[in-house]
């Protein structure tokens, strides 16, 4: 008995290592894929860029993000100020390099806490059906009937201002995407032929959900979480501006707009600076998801 569990174990590590090295050899050919798409690597490189500017700010920024000089108060960019500086003297440029911090983490926290627990229920439900399908679905369904920034003003006045406030008032009503894909990807594969033959083969529904199906259904919320990214940042940047998002001591890109706005006319970098960032962000993310799109969409491949 002994020797029929070693021999049992020692089975299912090689299966998880042949996984491992199928997964690693998939990860690589849609590297591969994706290198070739010119826009979507444009994309990543001003995505890495940023990301990597917003990682070392406190070493590359010329100067404290809340520096304040009042006898600087609106000079132009060139100069001692290479974006000039706002209202209180502040150095723009390293306000936008700190404020890209924020814009990043609220679009990764906020994907990855959504497809977590949409992609979790998803596939729960999707498999299992029954009661637990029909209320959550339910659930979605009226969800889905309030429009995004609305739900999330709305929380955000119950949660009030704070970065972990933010990330939950977005994922309170993100989840339902990723949820959505999951059951129906999940609706799709279950009554296929390979997922019977592990059940006859007496896998259990954990085991068949985690690594037959699910591996099948992941593509799709990969390539949506990468698309909702964008949407994070503008949100984010919507409830800053607004007041009711990231408190003011922190500087986000929505709140230097929203700062600026009022003195347009006479200093228009103010504003200009921080918007062009947040498209700049935004346009190269989705750039880089529509890559992840056509690569992993057997449909929308043409190499």
């Amino acid at each position: 008995m002994i020797r029929g569990l070693s021999a049992g174990a020692s089975a299912r590590r090689k299966l998880l290592l042949l996984r491992l090295s199928l997964w690693a050899e998939s990860a690589a050919t849609t590297a591969r894929r994706l290198s070739r798409n010119k826009a979507a690597v444009l994309g990543g490189i001003v995505v890495l860029i940023i990301a990597l500017a917003a990682v070392f700010a406190d070493d590359i920024a010329p100067y404290e993000p809340d520096d304040m000089n009042l006898a600087d108060r609106f000079s132009p960019p060139g100069g001692k100020y290479l974006l000039g500086a706002d209202h209180l003297g502040r150095d723009v440029l390293s306000r936008l390099i700190h404020g890209a911090r924020v814009s990043i983490l609220v679009g990764i926290i906020t994907v990855t806490i959504s497809i977590i627990i949409g992609g979790t229920l998803g596939v729960l439900a999707g498999y299992y059906g029954g009661t637990f399908d029909a209320v959550l679905s339910r659930l979605t369904e009226v969800l889905l009937a309030f429009p995004y920034l609305i739900f999330a003003i709305g929380a955000m006045a119950m949660l009030g201002p704070g970065f972990w406030n933010l990330v939950w008032a977005l994922c309170f009503k993100a989840w339902v995407e990723f949820f959505r894909l999951a059951r129906a990807g999940v609706l799709s594969e279950k009554t296929k032929e390979y997922v019977e033959a592990a059940r006859v083969l007496g896998r259990s529904d954990f085991e068949i959900m985690c690594f037959e199906i699910l591996p099948n259904v992941v593509n799709p919320l990969v390539v949506v979480g990468t698309l909702r990214m964008g949407t994070m940042m503008v949100m984010e940047a919507s409830l800053s501006f607004l007041g009711i998002g990231i408190p003011p001591r922190i500087p986000t890109w929505g709140s230097m707009i929203q700062d600026g706005y009022r003195f347009i006319l006479n200093a228009w970098w103010l504003s200009a600076f921080p918007g062009i960032a947040l498209v700049a962000l935004v346009l190269s993310v989705n750039l880089l998801g529509e890559g992840l799109r056509e690569v992993l969409d057997p449909d929308l491949q043409s190499f």
